[in-house]
């Protein structure tokens, strides 16, 4: 499991670099997670997630505001129950209004590095023994790069050099935003 959380560290906090091209296509969820996961209304009051790292604890109930992404290719580990997610004041390139910026806005490669590191969080679905599930949770319950998603968990590892690491217990899939509406889609209804 620890080679998991090295693997997961490392993938947060790399960069994207140059124009490199991936064949690697999106895929859907074979298997879905259980629908006890996912709720359909929205929690208020949800602080965004760089404020709630601010002083989160190792085992601390934690509810916040996200956008899945973070890596190239890679926000849906492809194998296991878990996703990367942003703090919504991360912009993606697909935000910066300029059509062909970038083949792959889920990166937040023209991000600052720095902000981009304490911006950055993962989430795990894991199943009843405490093992996250073994397969890509992409696409299921409308699980989506870019889309906002409201989570609710446990803090299960937590430092200063940007580890973000929540169990899931409770979570809330949104919509993507829009070039002049970056928060479109982080509220229920929009």
């Amino acid at each position: 499991m620890k080679q998991i959380f090295t693997i997961l560290l490392v993938a947060t906090l790399s960069a994207c670099g140059g124009k490199e091209e991936s064949n690697v296509q999106p895929t859907t969820a074979s298997l879905e997670l259980p629908s006890s996961f996912f709720t359909e209304t929205r929690p208020n009051d949800v602080k965004d997630l760089v404020e709630v790292k601010k002083t989160a604890k190792k085992g601390d109930e934690v509810t916040f505001l996200a956008r899945i992404g973070g890596r190239k290719d890679a926000s849906f580990v492809k194998t296991l129950s878990m996703m990367i997610v942003a703090d919504p004041s991360l912009i993606s390139c697909e935000l910066m209004g300029e059509e062909e910026h970038c083949a792959t806005p889920e990166d937040y490669c023209c991000e600052d590095p720095a902000l981009r590191t304490q911006g950055l969080g993962t989430i795990r679905f894991m199943d009843e023994k405490g093992e996250p599930y073994s397969f890509s949770i992409e696409g299921s319950h409308g699980l989506e790069t870019l889309k906002y998603v409201v989570v609710a968990g446990n803090v299960v590892d937590i430092n200063d050099k940007g580890l973000f690491i929540v169990d899931a217990s409770k979570v809330w899939v949104g919509g993507k935003p829009s070039f002049g509406n970056n928060r479109q889609g982080s509220k229920e209804g929009s």
